[in-house]
């Protein structure tokens, strides 16, 4: 039987890698140049794929619009294949979510140009998440393409997912590039095809193979098309096809007919390094851009889409575009190697801005979606008073809580700063006090100074022209009885317009008729700019909602923190008491409900590592430093209304570096400071901890341990829309066959815990991504969260964990980390896991709190349960109306969820992952339920009365 060879001629861009983005789009540009005059002049060329990335055409036509109708030509035509994705992502290091809206806004954008790629085409990602045969097939997408994360399967087989969906999967066994070069000679090149046909054809079922023409940032040969019908006379028994990859995939699908269900199946996670590399160390590298990335994540995902939402289904707020252009600047960080850290410097440096970026659009459009939940009102000052802004003295504070279930953490709030003798008060909506402590005060200007009588008249006249003392005002408040007169100062940024100098020009005039004359000095106070923190201690939230709370100006001064040291270094809640061994500067946790204790928790462990961002790499001659150079100094103190902290402050000693021969670490040692604080808030059951490090040490890896006391094979991470169990220690058994050695440290999303049947331990991170589970010296499992991997190359081949290169030989001096960092995990002891996640994400997605003018439209919430359904995504829909829920059950076993909304239902479906209504919904009310299987992404899509 005839061999039918297809060959799919394309690029694989990596859009910054080991030159900056702009030097790569220079060449780019220059591609697209070719690929459309390869097109255009030569008919017998079949196409080019454009490595599933629609931000190619972002970035293309930024500097070249005009080459749009020729694009979009060659797209129509069927010749340029574009889509799915916005970017190639590393799958591991973005949440689920994140990789929905790469795809949408890729299909979205391909879409504008007359067409996407029906296919999951990953080519060079590290390895692929379990639920990614789910997440295409709710995008209509019914057959995935890559390289990365199998070994020895063939080139044709099944890939499920966790709830059992299942895509026809070709694996690039021989890599994305098997066929990349076009010698200019008939015989070679006949030679060279034949071979890589070869090659594959033992390991497919069909007798069709697939040869990729093209790799990392190369042209298309001007001439393939002449030279492989040249070749084509010297291959009687190989057919060459030129096609697309579609092509190929109809033609397998045609071949196989009924057989394929009989295609091998694997399942879940794909990480296997046997022929490809993972590049596991990328989870650690440059850490600071996860800890970025997790943080604009968590301000689209858990307050700007929410909030949102909510403006929009109730007062119409549509922000919709900003939203757009903060996820299209946040998924041009998650192209792999920009995420993994994998670049030279420039090229992570250019990623602060768009973070930068993304966060500030977050931010801006989560305040002005609160503040549009209030309904302006009529305000008048007290009858002793005279105030250019009335509703400034009783206003609303609207707090948000992201996660479902009753939450109990403190509430922090930025204020604009009063002037002296001023001061916030905040209600609850019967009129109680609660408790208001200013955090941090303003940092502008504050001035207090009296007037006389002879200066009252001046006072006055500079008044209506809206100064007082030095500086314009922008609000004015007066306490006729008191003799006082507050002012805030306008400064350069202020947003001043007419309404508010004729109001500062009317209290002047007002007080001119009460007061024209003065017998007795009036005391004045000013502040200019500058925003103050308040917190508060609320009673319980139940998420996912809007609470409101009455916040007063008035006179006085502040509760201000005042730390109260404890007898002993010890802090203790309702939950927990934590001290620390005086030894070692590790903590001993008591669990007062369980009576269960543990030791040696937060253990830092230093170690040498001779590899590059890729690879994490054990000096031969290593030396593990876990014990301070010194005793620690430890304190603690309560601090309403934050609880109790203990801080432990610790140094450490640990060679500077690596000897000049790599196999061992240096003599010289440097310091290495690191405080530790570590929090029980009351009503929290967590232990919050934040570690800040001051790191002057090169060549090492920097870990906290927490030894959990449990014995057990099995140990869970968060992942993209799953828990993934994982077996204790390595996974596999180092073999020196393998490309690449696999590693005991995992990926994870916020958290990873153990358990048994008696309970479990979780430890939450924010940003943190690797994480390993090993056992001690008693079979006990510990849990190893790295904090720092700082190595100072791009790539090295003289390493043991993975043969050869993974890019140029390029210095990397800012990925050794020099520099102070500060890193956020909680500590989570449970026997309700579901709970107890619950609990990890409100530990990463806090209460949001901001006051505005007016009362509450409506208090938007809605509840979620059972906590085995993990709640992802609340959204307007990214076209038309309505609201998007979406979540996932993360149990073995089928749930029936409910949503419960604060108005009645008009209409509900389940939706697929393009947002597009199924299967219609019977709703009861202001409910719904809906069975679930395990596993299962459910998205729904609704309209509310």
């Amino acid at each position: 039987m005839t061999l039918e060879a297809f060959i799919v001629t394309h690029t694989h861009w990596d859009r910054e890698w080991y030159r900056p983005f702009q030097a790569f789009r220079y060449r780019l540009v220059q591609l697209m140049e070719q690929v459309l005059e390869t097109i255009e002049g030569d008919p017998a060329f079949a196409g080019f794929l454009l490595d599933g990335q629609s931000v190619i055409l972002e970035d293309v036509l930024a500097i070249r619009p005009d080459l749009e109708p020729r694009i979009r030509k060659a797209v129509a035509e069927g010749r340029l294949w574009i889509g799915p994705w916005y970017i190639l992502p590393d799958e591991f290091l973005v949440s689920g979510e994140a990789l929905l809206r790469n795809l949408l806004l890729g299909i979205r954008i391909a879409r504008r140009f007359g067409g996407w790629m029906p296919i999951g085409y990953t080519p060079d990602p590290f390895g692929h998440v379990g639920q990614l045969p789910q997440i295409l097939r709710g995008f209509g997408i019914e057959a995935a393409v890559f390289q990365r994360g199998l070994d020895d399967q063939p080139t044709l087989l099944q890939w499920e997912a966790p709830d059992g969906t299942r895509v026809l999967t070709v694996y690039l066994r021989d890599g994305y590039g098997n066929a990349a070069w076009v010698p200019e000679d008939a015989e070679a090149l006949a030679v060279y095809l034949k071979a890589q046909a070869l090659s594959l054809a033992p390991h497919t079922p069909v007798p069709m193979v697939l040869l990729m023409n093209g790799t990392d940032h190369l042209f298309p040969h001007p001439q393939l098309s002449r030279w492989l019908q040249v070749a084509q006379g010297n291959l009687p028994d190989l057919r060459l096809r030129h096609a697309s990859l579609e092509d190929y995939v109809r033609a397998v699908r045609s071949a196989l007919g009924e057989n394929r269900e009989n295609l091998p199946v694997v399942r879940g996670e794909l990480r296997s390094s046997k022929r490809h590399p993972v590049l596991p160390g990328v989870l650690s590298a440059r850490m600071w851009i996860k800890q970025r990335n997790a943080a604009a994540q968590t301000w689209l995902e858990c307050y700007a889409e929410p909030l949102t939402a909510f403006a929009y289904g109730i007062c119409g707020l549509d922000r919709r575009p900003f939203l757009f252009e903060a996820w299209r600047l946040l998924l041009q960080n998650h192209f792999h190697d920009s995420i993994c850290g994998t670049g030279v410097d420039e090229a992570h440096e250019d990623m602060k801005p768009r973070f930068d970026h993304a966060e500030q659009i977050a931010r801006l459009v989560s305040r002005e979606a609160l503040e549009r939940l209030l309904q302006p009102e009529a305000a008048e000052a007290p009858p002793r008073w005279l105030a250019s802004d009335p509703a400034s003295l009783e206003q609303t504070l609207l707090v948000y809580t992201p996660v479902p279930g009753p939450s109990r953490d403190p509430v922090e709030v930025t204020l604009p700063a009063l002037p002296p003798g001023l001061t916030y008060r905040l209600l609850d909506e019967e009129g109680r006090e609660i408790p208001l402590f200013e955090v941090e005060p303003g940092v502008g200007d504050r001035a207090q100074w009296t007037v006389n009588p002879e200066e009252w008249p001046a006072f006055l006249q500079r008044m209506l022209w809206i100064h007082i003392g030095r500086y314009a005002a922008k609000r004015v408040w007066v306490d006729l009885e008191e003799r006082r007169i507050w002012a805030e100062w306008a400064d350069a940024s202020a947003d001043m317009d007419h309404s508010m100098i004729s109001a500062i020009v009317r209290v002047g005039r007002r007080l001119q008729e009460i007061h024209p004359a003065i017998s007795a000095p009036w005391t004045v106070s000013a502040a200019m700019g500058g925003a103050s923190r308040w917190a508060f201690r609320a009673p319980e939230h139940r998420g996912v909602g809007v609470h409101a709370y009455r916040l007063q100006i008035l006179p006085g001064e502040p509760w201000r923190i005042r730390p109260q040291v404890l007898g002993e270094p010890a802090v203790e809640n309702e939950f927990f008491r934590l001290t620390v061994d005086p030894r070692d500067g590790t903590f001993q946790l008591e669990d007062r409900r369980t009576g269960r204790r543990w030791a040696g928790l937060n253990r830092l462990e230093d170690e040498g590592d001779a590899g590059d961002v890729y690879n994490h790499e054990p000096p031969r001659e290593d030396r593990r430093i876990d014990r301070p150079a010194e005793l620690p100094q430890v304190r603690a103190w309560a601090e309403e209304p934050f609880g109790q902290c203990l801080e432990v402050v610790l140094r450490y000693e640990i060679p500077a570096g690596l000897h000049p021969d790599r196999k061992g670490r240096s003599e010289e040692r440097v310091s290495l400071p690191v405080t530790v604080r570590a929090w029980l808030r009351p009503g929290v059951p967590r232990v919050d901890i934040e570690t800040a490090v001051e790191n002057a040490a090169m060549d090492h890896r920097l870990r906290v341990v927490f030894p959990t006391g449990l014995r057990t094979e099995t140990w869970v991470t968060e992942g993209a829309f799953d828990w993934v169990t994982r077996p204790v220690g390595l996974p596999t058994v180092p073999d020196e066959t393998w490309i690449e050695q696999p590693v005991p440290t995992a990926p994870q999303q916020g958290f990873a815990f153990v358990e048994d049947p008696t309970g479990g331990f979780l430890v939450a991170s924010a940003g943190l991504p690797e994480v390993e589970a090993r056992r001690d010296a008693e079979g006990k499992v510990e849990l190893i969260l790295t904090l720092l991997r700082c190595v100072g190359w791009l790539s090295r081949d003289d390493l043991r964990a993975r043969r050869g290169h993974a890019g140029p030989p390029q210095p990397t001096p800012s990925a050794q980390m020099i520099g102070r960092w500060t890193f956020r995990y909680s500590l989570i002891p449970f026997t309700e896991r579901d709970e107890a996640i619950r609990e990890a994400h409100r530990f990463l997605a806090p209460p949001l709190a901001v006051a505005g003018r007016g009362k509450p439209v409506e208090r938007p919430f809605i509840e979620v349960e059972p906590a085995a359904f993990v709640l992802t995504a609340v959204k307007a829909p990214e076209e038309g109306e309505g609201w998007i829920i979406r979540g996932y059950n993360a149990s073995e076993q089928p749930i029936e969820v409910r949503l419960t909304f604060w108005r009645p239902i008009r209409a509900a479906w389940q939706a697929d992952l393009m947002e597009v209504p199924q299967e219609p919904l019977s709703p009861d009310g202001s409910r719904l339920i809906i069975p679930v299987r395990p596993k299962e992404i459910l998205t729904v899509r609704l309209i509310l009365e």
